[in-house]
């Protein structure tokens, strides 16, 4: 058994919850920064409050982390050093980051803040620990998809302590990876916006349900194999939970890490039955030690909490909801209801409540929008939600007011010192760039050894192939024929794919070197840990799309490490675009303008669940969530990977013109998952040279901002 004490992470969104996390025994809890957090619809937590929760969980020997994990774009980023300066001055704990950029300014601005990599930068091998740990962070928080064995490969011998989800949600889409709520409605999980798609209903042939809605995340029964292998930190997802969640599921997690290893099959049965009144989702293991085959329930809506009921009658806004299998329901309690027919949830509390026997009349403004046998499931108990808490609260603030004194410590302000890290990096290209533009480049991605026999020879195309475990062996041996580089004619690259479980590593690796060997040069990354391929190794870096740069500053820290151009995010906008332009990165930066850029990629998705070739979204138009009326996407499988594929492409070729302007020379279109055809090229590469965009396609947020 590992001898170092594991430690318990406990969510913290509103004041309630950080007091009830307490209580239960948490040993850290994790706190969202206020508007720069994966949370940021999470409660009542503003900067003061800050102060005061952090001033009080140190008097009680508990650690906070401050969450501050979401991409950040340019003209946010005075925004953001503000903030960082003023938590500097709190003495958190450590502060949790995704964006290269924010991490950067903290490393060497803000050196007395400790570094944790978020699970949103997609940490799924140990090289990206390895990567982690040379650029000053101090904790790997890794991606939730991993399986058992391959945590036990990461952790030993980690260079850093190394943090896992125990329990709550689960994505479907890979930490880090998913534009699904971006590109349906403009709100970007990327940006602390997510409005779940994956929650609600999906329509694949003659099947309709709840297609990508996983059960939540319990991995008690493998606490000791959990401290056998050595992870130092569980982490309880939750920060939109209530208090009473959090309360029960950290003390049966902190039951389980305190039981010695004979009493541990008691304590986990006692565990059980706290966790079973979690008012949450049903429960799996996921993928950790194999694919929980009942994952998903597409008949179910998997909404939270404890099922308790149905509506059996609706008359003049009063609900009659019968309760089943012994459930009680009172004043003060809080529902949610679910209507599966049209995909509508909602919850509220209790102020009305007359029953007879089984069955609860329960006035409800929004009756209307249900149906009779419609489910009903409790979030909130108040016969045993927790008791004094707003007492509590207040004395906190008292004694807090009593003892503040002089008020903060005194800390640094910048002064927009930071700046200097982006100075002068593009310096000469920003002057060459005021006067005179150099000739475009057209970069064409593909998947498929076929488009090197339709694409034409011309000095202005990079080719880049992208490669997938299925065309590892194909792409090797056409990007190493020297007669075919020849008879392309321009420049040629390789672009690795997002997610190389550890497993693949040595594959990759293999594949690289013998391309590296026969002069292929140029690379793409999607992911942290592939850094660690190209040690002391002679070739140009490109910064993908899954390595979101969103700002300058991860520009300049991608710089630091011989990357010479960063490829835009498909789900940016041309506002930040220009923004990032400014202190010169435009000569630098290429804008993909066509293709069919991946929404979600799954390791959850199999091929047995998606029968038919399309999906189509069953959101009535007046959805209030921002979601497109019937969006659709096509399943693709690379790398065991499920991937979700739009039906239109993405098509931005009238923004040519305003890119230009700005002094973007670097331009791309993608032709991965296009079936390899001249007619098909000669079609796009005409509406490229025209500058307009080919009918039946998505501008995706370009010409909005996203949120």
């Amino acid at each position: 058994m590992n001898s170092k004490k594991m430690e318990l992470l406990a969510p913290v969104g509103s004041k309630e919850s950080f007091i009830t996390a307490i209580r239960a025994g948490a040993d850290a809890v994790y706190v969202g920064v206020p508007n720069f957090n994966a949370r940021v619809s999470a409660a009542n937590i503003n900067e003061f409050d800050l102060q005061v929760l952090i001033n009080h969980a140190h008097e009680k020997n508990v650690k906070v982390f401050l969450a501050l994990n979401t991409l950040v774009k340019h003209e946010e980023i005075n925004d953001v050093v503000k903030s960082i300066s003023y938590i500097s001055r709190l003495r958190p704990d450590a502060v949790i980051v995704q964006d290269l950029g924010v991490a950067s300014i903290i490393a060497k601005y803000y050196p007395e803040l400790e570094l944790h990599a978020s699970t949103q930068m997609a940490v799924h091998n140990r090289m990206g620990v390895d990567f982690l740990a040379k650029h000053g962070f101090r904790r790997a928080i890794l991606a939730r998809e991993l399986t058992f064995s391959e945590l036990k490969t990461i952790v030993k011998g980690s260079p850093l302590p190394i943090e896992i989800f125990c329990h709550g949600a689960l994505c479907f889409s890979l930490s880090g990876m998913c534009l699904f709520s971006s590109f349906i409605g403009g709100l970007s999980g990327n940006r602390g916006r997510c409005t779940q798609p994956c929650r609600r209903l999906w329509q694949n042939g003659g099947e309709k349900g709840y297609l990508f809605s996983p059960r939540d995340l319990e991995l008690a029964e493998h606490i000791n194999k959990l401290k056998q292998i050595g992870v130092a930190s569980l982490k309880i997802e939750g920060r939109m939970r209530s208090s009473e969640y959090v309360y029960k599921t950290v003390k049966a997690y902190r039951l389980l890490i305190d039981a010695p290893e004979n009493d541990f099959a008691e304590t986990l049965k006692e565990a059980r039955k706290i966790l079973a009144e979690d008012a949450a989702r049903e429960k799996t293991t996921a993928l950790f030690s194999g694919r929980d085959r009942a994952l998903f329930e597409p008949q179910k809506a998997q909404c939270l909490g404890n099922s308790v009921g149905t509506i059996t009658a609706i008359n003049n806004g009063v609900l009659s909801i019968t309760a089943g299998n012994g459930a009680q329901i009172a004043v003060g309690d809080r529902l949610r209801l679910s209507n599966p027919a049209t995909d509508t949830t909602i919850s509220f509390k209790i102020k009305e409540c007359a029953s007879v026997g089984a069955v609860y009349n329960i006035p409800f403004e929004k009756a209307d929008k249900f149906s009779t046998g419609n489910p009903v499931y409790k979030t909130v108990d108040s016969a045993t939600d927790q008791q004094n808490i707003e007492a509590e609260i207040d004395a906190m603030y008292r004694d807090f007011a009593s003892k503040r004194g002089a008020g903060l410590r005194k800390g640094h302000t910048l002064d927009q010192t930071y700046t200097s890290l982006i100075s002068n990096i593009w310096k000469e290209a920003k002057k060459a760039g005021s006067r005179a533009r150099n000739a475009d480049t057209l970069w064409v991605r593909f998947d498929n050894a076929e488009w090197l026999n339709i694409l034409p020879m011309a000095g202005n195309m990079r080719y880049v192939f992208y490669l997938t475990k299925e065309n590892l062996h194909s792409a090797t041996e056409a990007m190493t024929d020297p007669p075919a580089e020849a008879r392309r004619g321009g420049a040629q690259a390789a672009e690795l794919p997002p997610f190389i479980g550890q497993r693949d590593i040595e594959l990759y690796r293999q594949a690289i070197d013998a391309m590296i060997a026969r002069g292929v040069t140029r690379w793409a990354l999607n992911n942290i840990s592939q850094f660690e391929f190209f040690n002391d190794k002679a070739v140009e870096l490109t910064a993908g799309h899954l390595l979101y740069t969103w700002n300058a500053y991860t520009a300049a820290f991608f710089s630091g490490l011989g990357v010479k151009f960063v490829t835009a995010s498909w789900e940016d906008d041309f506002l930040n675009i220009r923004k990032m332009c400014g202190p010169g990165l435009a000569k630098s930066m290429v804008v993909y303008l066509y293709g069919f850029a991946p929404v979600a990629r799954s390791r959850y998705l199999t091929r047995e669940m998606l029968e038919d070739s399309k999906i189509s979204g069953l959101a009535p138009a007046n959805d209030t969530r921002k979601f497109s009326a019937q969006p659709a996407f096509f399943p693709v499988f690379e790398s065991e990977i499920g991937l979700l594929i739009p039906e239109k492409p993405i098509g931005i070729f009238t923004g040519l013109r305003k890119l230009k302007e700005i002094g973007v020379e670097n331009f791309g279109i993608d032709l991965s998952y296009i079936r390899p055809d001249k007619k098909t090229w000669q079609a796009i590469y005409a509406a490229y040279s025209a500058g307009e965009n080919p009918i039946n396609t998505a501008k995706f947020n370009f010409k909005t901002c996203v949120a």
